[in-house]
């Protein structure tokens, strides 16, 4: 059984049609961007999109891929060794203990930044904040959106950049790249506005003929239509393939047995949509998932809480568990599997502090140890890349060939490797007048040279 299609009503049609959608529309012609490339790179390739699934709060590395068990740790959180390499809190994350040789993990990350806001930003932008050059920094997602554009095909009909369950107020946007990269943010649990009902569209179609009209003749009369008209216009033409398309009803449709399957919770929805717009193959290049609640400063492990070490990670389990598995088992027209297709990444914005609780029994901001994890397009499962002491506080083994910490920057390198982009490149010509580089070699220690992270992959 499946949950009824999303509808707009009349005055919904308008506003979705005119103004909400966001910036989204593909040009017959871009201008040249004046993009060029830093220093020699050969992009690794082989994803056509990517899922990044961001566990916004900071998970705890302890508690998660990187288990440390100790005083701290609850009778109920139990573990098990699955590999010499590898020990899972099987009460919590049984299914994905199970499918350890599907997914990656690197354990030897760190963090520059310590507060949620600056960490959140990192981790899109991967640079620091900076206020004068906020509205022209790009996120990730939108330079993915951008280095692919060329490979749109006139039946797309989805945006290149779909961000779920992300506040508007922390997603980073297209910066000084093109309107056409911005993100399309949509909310998993709430109404999803992209199919109009056939009896609207009509009406639709008829205002969409009112307005073409209208165009032409003020530009007969050689009146100009000004910045706010042209606007409304691009994200109306924007709009409209999307809600007329009946292919969207499938891509935005969630499923009871899928909710279900999925875990029926937030990021459990967001990753059923994900895993349909990837088999839709309309477009969408690049997904951004945000899995809100990790920040567990107090009554971490307390299941009467909101959010809770419990909660989180079972919801985490039976969302990306599921999502491996049917990118595994379903395959695009040309007979090829979707996972080889799709690089998953997923991480939090810092670890947490280690070792004991604090005073309130959870965990406080931590940036020297974290983790991620990897998965799709070439990655090796099963893999384990460094190691952390005792209580996941320090990284004592790098497991990689920089023999360092993996930064965000590396992480943004080796995304934008897979999806065949030369992360050397940097735009010349930018409001403020300084280039904006991909992945940028200055960090807050200093010069340091990121790079793919190569050790992930076969």
């Amino acid at each position: 059984m499946s949950t009824p299609l999303p509808q707009l009503t009349r005055r919904e049609v308008i506003r979705v049609g005119g103004l909400s959608v966001g910036s989204f529309f593909l040009p017959s012609a871009l201008g040249a961007n004046n993009v060029k490339p830093k220093s020699k790179v050969e992009p690794r390739g082989g994803a056509d999109v990517c899922i990044f699934l961001f566990l916004k709060g900071g998970p705890s590395q302890m508690e998660t891929f990187d288990f440390k068990e100790g005083s701290w740790t609850p009778e109920d959180f139990t573990a098990e060794t699955i590999t010499p390499e590898l020990r899972m809190p099987t009460s919590v994350m049984p299914k994905l203990a199970k499918r350890h040789d599907k997914f990656a993990i690197i354990r030897s990350m760190e963090s520059w930044e310590a507060t949620h806001s600056r960490g959140t930003y990192y981790v899109q932008a991967g640079r620091l904040f900076s206020p004068a050059r906020r509205s022209e920094i790009p996120s990730m997602g939108s330079v993915v959106a951008w280095e692919t554009l060329n490979r749109r095909r006139t039946a797309d009909f989805l945006p290149p950049f779909l961000s779920i369950n992300m506040s508007s107020s922390e997603l980073v946007g297209n910066g000084c790249l093109h309107r056409s990269t911005s993100p399309m943010a949509i909310r998993a649990g709430g109404k999803l506005p992209f199919v109009v009902a056939k009896d609207e569209r009509e009406l639709m179609a008829r205002r969409r003929g009112l307005l073409e009209k209208l165009d032409r003749e003020w530009r007969e009369k050689d009146i100009g239509r000004g910045a706010l008209l042209a606007e409304i216009d691009q994200r109306y033409n924007a709009a409209y393939p999307l809600l007329s398309n009946d292919k969207a009803a499938t891509a935005f449709q969630l499923k009871d047995e899928d909710r279900e399957r999925y875990g029926k919770s937030g990021v459990g929805d967001a990753c059923v949509l994900a895993r349909n717009v990837v088999e839709a193959d309309a477009g969408t290049r690049f997904i951004f998932i945000s899995h809100n609640g990790w920040d567990l400063h107090a009554k971490a492990f307390d299941k009467t809480a909101g959010n809770n070490q419990y909660k989180l990670c079972q919801g985490l389990d039976n969302a990306l568990a599921a999502l491996l598995d049917d990118l595994e088992a379903r395959t695009d027209a040309q007979g090829r599997r979707l996972i080889d297709k799709t690089f998953i990444a997923s991480m939090g914005e810092f670890g947490r502090t280690p070792g004991e609780l604090t005073l309130n029994a959870g965990r406080d901001h931590y940036r020297y140890a974290a983790v991620g994890v990897f998965a799709g397009a070439g990655v090796k499962g099963g893999r384990i890349i460094g190691a952390t002491d005792d209580v996941g506080g320090k990284v004592v083994d790098f497991g990689w060939h920089k023999k360092r910490p993996v930064y965000p920057e590396d992480v943004l390198a080796t995304l934008y490797s897979t999806m065949g982009i030369d992360w050397s490149k940097k735009v010349i010509e930018t409001p403020s007048g300084r280039p904006f580089e991909y992945v940028e070699n200055i960090s807050p220690k200093g010069y340091l040279e990121f790079g793919e992270v190569k050790e992930l992959f076969a």
